[in-house]
């Protein structure tokens, strides 16, 4: 099976990305009229169609979790849930709860409290930090209970130990991760990932500093990195929808 772990260990993970046509999953910096107006990125579903949105809905709804790093949620009005009532009643006929778990990966433990995703209490969060972590941010979210925080190691996040603690006792048994490329590359180096759901967007951002889908450390060798195939493909009104499925190995 793909992956360094036995699916039966660990939840089936897919990615969903948007990226622009030259492989930029965020843009240029931008001033945000947010609650501390701080400078962000422009976020990929700034760049993606109501199309792509809505694919990512009906991924959501075919997952009991949702994970995504820190940068992710704090690039815009970001609350990782189903959306609508219709991505609900989804849910519902594909035998899940009505509200997926929310997983926000962060090893330094500093997460910005002001973000959307922390104010909404419709289903549990966990933030899956370090040791380390875990000291910087226990004290912040101790008056709201559903929050969850649990440490994966003392200083680097241990993402087999995540993964298999996901599945063992949040019950997560398919889980879809939302970036960014940091994040995305833990999972990438350790073959953590089954499944990419891959949207191309008809823009050009360029700049060597913009993020990619994965970013970080990356696989030293080309012979280490895990083998996809394509098995969908369409392009409507200029984006392109992929679909990959992880080559299994002996």
């Amino acid at each position: 099976m793909p992956g360094s772990l036995h699916s039966e260990q660990r939840p089936w993970i897919a990615l969903n990305m948007a990226m622009t046509a030259d492989g930029k999953v965020s843009g240029p910096r931008e001033r945000r009229a947010s609650i501390d107006a701080k400078t962000s990125m422009q976020h990929m579903s700034e760049f993606g169609s109501p199309r792509d949105h809505a694919r990512l809905l009906r991924i959501r709804a075919s997952m009991d979790g949702v994970i995504c790093g820190r940068h992710t949620i704090e690039s815009g009005a970001i609350d990782l849930g189903p959306g609508p009532g219709k991505y609900i009643k989804l849910r519902k006929k594909n035998g899940l709860s009505p509200y997926n778990r929310r997983i926000i990966v962060s090893a330094s433990g500093q997460v910005d409290l002001q973000c959307r995703v922390f104010q909404e209490d419709f289903s549990p969060i966990l933030i899956a930090t370090t040791e380390t972590g875990k000291a910087a941010c226990e004290k912040p979210f101790s008056t709201m209970p559903w929050i969850k925080i649990h440490s994966f190691g003392d200083s680097q996040i241990d993402w087999g130990k995540l993964t298999c603690w996901l599945k063992k006792h949040w019950n997560i048994h398919r889980m879809v991760l939302e970036g960014g490329g940091m994040l995305n590359d833990g999972f990438f180096r350790h073959s953590l990932v089954d499944e990419i759901f891959l949207t191309i967007c008809p823009v050009l951002f360029g700049g060597k500093s913009n993020a990619t889908i994965s970013d970080g450390v990356g696989i030293p060798n080309l012979s280490d990195a895990t083998r996809f195939r394509c098995v969908e493909h369409k392009c409507i009104q200029g984006e392109m929808f992929l679909r990959y499925l992880a080559v299994k190995t002996d």
